[in-house]
């Protein structure tokens, strides 16, 4: 069966299928007297839950991750809209506080699943582990079903929320499968930090698996392998002791400078979607965050998030990573995602619509809050902020205005901020890498996201199966912009980074690094195995390769 890998390595054990017990609501209606008793008893029962939140958040959390995490449902069921709506479904509905509860959250999973994304699969199922919580409080059916895991099974379940992650990992299982899930969900990425192998989405897993079955998760290609024959077996136990001894030479690693076997230097650096992946950035001495996405704190969201909100994040990130650099991406997402937010028309096709930096400068009071919190956040001088989705060097002369206007307000305003904020340009489109000599001189550095970059170059969307052969990071096309941004880059004598996920296959490697990319950032669950390539190729050797590679490319023409 095939799914989603979200976390890397391979397990082998005994099929143990756990479920949540189904939580029956038996009282739908109420009558008008009993309004405010159904208040009280919603406000008693929150009470009651955030303070398990609480004592969960002092004495239980093993770690930063679970805390963050548990900080975030408390605020979910402290947020005055979340109360306001159950009070009034109560109150105008006449709904029972159980059945409040239940359509409120179910309201919410609903909008969020049918976004087909995952940042808001994330939130579904935050949402979905809160709703559990309080329905579980209120209906006094609390049960630790969790009770008779057994060590070094492979736990599967329809979806699993982030809070019993952990609980699952303590006791010791092999792996997790899921029929529903993300790669991005907080669950995921706990999985991640703990180097658990996981599979999620997988179609039908409930049908075709029972409690017993010897069964082989690949969470390296996301397999999932049923009643394997005995050869079959064998190479994965195989594999499985390759990993045990791979991570084991990893790990030495982690204080080995990172460059080629001749000295040249190529620094390594992290991508992140949330604070909480900032362990594991810190876990294998990242070279600080070449990519920190900030689209979570705007998406699936029922107000913008403001300049305070916005900058407690990125100080707590800069702090973390200082004296290595932090580099935010401003918000790069469609107007689709946020017209919930924004008065933005349906658009046919978002990809090539209103996106990236087109909708920061479309709404520059949004865009002049993210910057403003981005000032504020640099006071030791570690942030750099880069621009998705530049087109031509005019947009980096408009954003360059606005940063202007916003050290003018934050003067004003007697806002402390380090005003030599570093800026960089993504080179994802063609046209930026065709006109990245324009682009580099009025840049601090590049860096090229190869994921939309091969996407717009070869016209092919890379999430359509139907068309993935036509997907070719290493065709001639990309190759050549790569190529062509490099020497843009280094004759305005700026470095280029690279973050998408060609930085992170073991093929392209050597190529990039032949073609003189200076930084690397990559997934922190990838970073020692690029860590370990780069450590066995030679500089010079590698320029001679991709020299040879494009006169070969040449002739053939």
């Amino acid at each position: 069966m095939k799914g989603i890998s979200v976390s890397n390595g391979v397990a082998i054990g005994r099929v143990q299928i756990v479920s949540k017990p189904k939580l029956e609501i038996s009282k739908k209606a109420i009558e008008h007297h009993e309004i405010e008793p159904e208040i009280e008893r919603f406000e008693e029962n929150l009470q009651q839950v955030l303070g398990d939140i609480d004592h969960l958040i002092e004495n239980i959390a093993h770690s930063k991750d679970d805390k963050d995490i548990l900080s975030t449902h408390k605020m979910i069921l402290q947020d005055p809209e979340f109360i306001k709506k159950i009070k009034k479904l109560i109150n105008n509905e006449l709904l029972s506080l159980e059945m409040a509860i239940k359509i409120h959250f179910t309201d919410i999973v609903e909008i969020f699943n049918n976004m087909e994304n995952d940042y808001f699969a994330q939130r579904s199922s935050d949402y979905e582990d809160v709703a559990y919580r309080l329905l579980s409080q209120v209906l006094q059916q609390k049960t630790d079903f969790l009770e008779n895991v057994a060590e070094n099974t492979i736990l599967i379940m329809e979806n699993i929320s982030p809070s019993l992650v952990t609980k699952v990992f303590a006791k010791n299982i092999g792996g997790l499968c899921t029929e529903k899930g993300s790669k991005n969900s907080h669950s995921s990425i706990i999985a991640r930090s703990m180097n658990l192998p996981m599979i999620v989405n997988i179609p039908d897993l409930l049908k075709n698996v029972k409690n017993g079955d010897l069964i082989i998760v690949d969470g390296n290609t996301g397999d999932l392998i049923i009643s394997a024959k005995e050869e079959l077996l064998l190479k994965y136990n195989g594999i499985l002791e390759t990993e045990i001894l791979e991570k084991e030479h990893l790990q030495k690693l982690i204080d080995i400078p990172s460059e080629t076997r001749d000295g040249k230097r190529i620094k390594l650096m992290s991508n992140i979607e949330i604070p909480q992946e900032m362990k594991q950035v810190l876990s294998v001495k990242s070279e600080g965050v070449g990519l920190f996405r900030t689209e979570f704190m705007f998406i699936g969201q029922t107000k913008l998030p403001s300049e305070n909100e916005q900058y407690e994040v990125y100080r707590e990130i800069a702090e973390g990573c200082y004296p290595e650099d932090l580099t935010i991406r401003t918000i790069d997402v469609g107007g689709d995602k946020l017209s919930q937010l924004l008065n933005i028309e349906h658009e046919i096709n978002p990809n090539l619509g209103c996106r990236g930096i087109r909708i920061s400068l479309r709404h520059d009071e949004v865009f002049k809050t993210q910057i403003k919190a981005i000032y504020r956040a640099n006071i030791k001088g570690n942030i750099k902020v880069m621009f998705p989705m530049i087109s031509s060097v005019g947009e980096i002369h408009k954003v360059r205005q606005i940063m202007q206007e916003c050290e003018t307000e934050l003067k004003r305003d007697d806002q402390d901020f380090y005003p030599n904020l570093k800026i960089g340009a993504m080179i994802e489109i063609p046209s930026a890498a065709i006109t990245s000599d324009m682009i580099a001189k009025e840049c601090d550095f590049l860096s090229i996201g190869t994921n939309d970059l091969v996407q717009y170059t070869l016209a092919v969307d890379r999430d359509n199966s139907s068309v993935e052969e036509y997907y070719q990071p290493s065709s001639q096309a990309v190759l050549r912009l790569i190529r062509m941004t490099v020497r843009n880059a280094h004759k305005a004598k700026i470095k280029v980074a690279i973050c998408g996920e060609m930085a992170s296959e073991k093929k392209y490697i050597e190529l990039l690094i032949g073609l003189g990319i200076d930084e690397f950032s990559v997934s922190p669950g990838r970073l020692l195995m690029v860590k370990n390539e780069i450590l066995n190729v030679n500089f010079k050797d590698a320029e001679s390769l991709d020299e040879r590679i494009f006169c070969a490319l040449e002739e053939v023409e």
